[in-house]
C-alpha cells in the first residue's frame, strides 16, 4: 500500500485509488495507526480494533482494522477497504514509522496561557502576529478550524457581543484568523498543530481553576460553592424564559463535569467545548454573550 503526505498537510494511505479515494489521518496519528497496525499483524486469532481519528479529514471519522477466522486482514476507513496480507501491514507500519519530517511549530508555539485580563486568557501566534482570546471563543475557533479541515473554502464571522472575530480558509490551502485589527496565519502543515494547541490550551486553562480548589478536607465545598455560583448566575442570565429551568439544569451539569473534582482531565476541555458549541449553535443568541461571560469568569483562575 501507499503512503503519503497531501497537500492538505495529512495522510493518505491506499492502494489502485487517486484523488482523495484512500484512508486519511492526520500527520500526528501515524505513530497511533502503526502501532494499530503491529498489533493486528501480531494477533493470529479473530481480531477487531476500532481506532478513533482526531479530525474528520477524509470524510470518516474511524479506521477499522480487523482480522478473520480464516485470517483475511482489512483495514477499513473513509468509504474505503483494502484487503492485506501480514507482510503488508508490517510494510506499512514501517513506512508510517518512518516519514519525512514536516517543520511545524509544535503546539505550545501557536497557543499560549497568558495571565487573564478581561477574560482574555489564551494567546494565538505566528509569523510575528498574536490575538488574544477568551476561552468560549478559543473553543468556538476550534470548532470552525476542524470544521474547516475538511473543505475547500471556509469563513465564518463569529461575533459574541462586541467581540468579532474572523475564522476563513483560501482554496489554496491557506487559514487565517483575524480579529482585533489582528490577523494571525496558518499553513496546511500548522493547521492541525493549532487545533492541538488550542485543545491543550483550553484543558491547560480549566486545569488552573481545579487545581485552585487544593486537595484538601474543604477542596469539594469550594467546587460545590462554584457550582451553585452558576446556577444562580444561569438562573439570572435565563429569566423568565420558559425554558429556564432546563436550561439551567444543562449548563449547571456540564460544570459539574467540567470542574468536578474526579472528572478525566482530557473529557472536562471536550465538556467544556461542546458545551461553547451548544449556547453558541443552538441557544437565543441574546443569552451567548451573557453565558460567555459566565464562563470566562468561572473556568478561568483568577490570578
Amino acid at each position: 500500500m501507499f503512503v503519503k503526505i497531501r497537500t492538505d498537510g495529512s495522510l493518505g494511505i491506499g492502494r489502485g485509488t487517486e484523488g482523495t479515494a484512500e484512508i486519511t489521518m492526520g500527520y500526528g496519528e501515524a505513530h497511533m495507526v502503526a502501532a494499530a497496525l503491529d498489533k493486528l499483524a501480531q494477533t493470529a486469532r479473530s481480531y477487531t480494533q476500532e481506532y478513533l481519528k482526531t479530525t474528520s479529514v477524509g470524510g470518516g471519522n474511524k479506521i477499522v482494522f480487523n482480522r478473520t477466522d480464516d485470517g483475511t486482514i482489512t483495514i477499513s476507513g473513509d468509504k474505503q477497504t483494502y484487503v492485506c496480507t501480514e507482510s503488508e501491514v508490517r510494510q506499512l507500519s514501517e513506512r508510517l514509522k518512518h516519514l519525512p519530517p514536516v517543520e511545524v511549530a509544535p503546539p505550545s508555539d501557536y497557543v499560549k496561557k497568558i495571565t487573564p485580563t478581561d477574560g482574555l486568557c489564551l494567546v494565538i501566534t505566528n509569523g510575528g502576529n498574536s490575538l488574544k482570546v477568551r476561552l468560549p471563543e478559543a473553543a468556538i475557533i476550534k470548532t470552525a478550524i476542524k470544521s474547516s479541515i475538511n473543505s475547500r473554502f471556509f469563513d465564518e464571522a463569529i461575533a459574541i457581543g462586541q467581540r468579532k472575530i474572523t475564522v476563513s480558509r483560501s482554496s489554496d490551502l491557506k487559514w487565517q484568523i483575524a480579529g482585533d485589527e489582528t490577523t494571525v496565519r496558518f499553513t496546511a502543515y500548522e493547521i492541525e498543530a493549532l487545533v492541538a494547541g488550542l485543545h491543550n490550551g483550553i484543558l491547560d486553562v480549566l486545569m488552573d481553576v481545579v487545581k485552585s480548589f487544593g486537595a484538601d478536607d474543604v477542596s469539594d465545598i469550594r467546587v460545590k460553592s462554584q457550582l451553585k455560583r452558576v446556577e444562580q448566575d444561569a438562573i439570572d442570565i435565563f429569566g423568565e424564559d420558559k425554558n429556564a429551568k432546563g436550561l439551567v439544569r444543562d449548563i449547571t451539569k456540564s460544570a459539574k463535569k467540567i470542574i468536578g473534582i474526579e472528572e478525566h482531565a482530557d473529557e472536562r476541555a471536550n465538556k467544556f467545548i461542546e458545551m461553547c458549541n451548544h449556547v453558541y449553535a443552538n441557544l437565543n443568541t441574546d443569552y451567548v454573550e451573557p453565558l460567555f461571560d459566565l464562563f470566562s469568569k468561572v473556568y478561568v483562575a483568577q490570578k
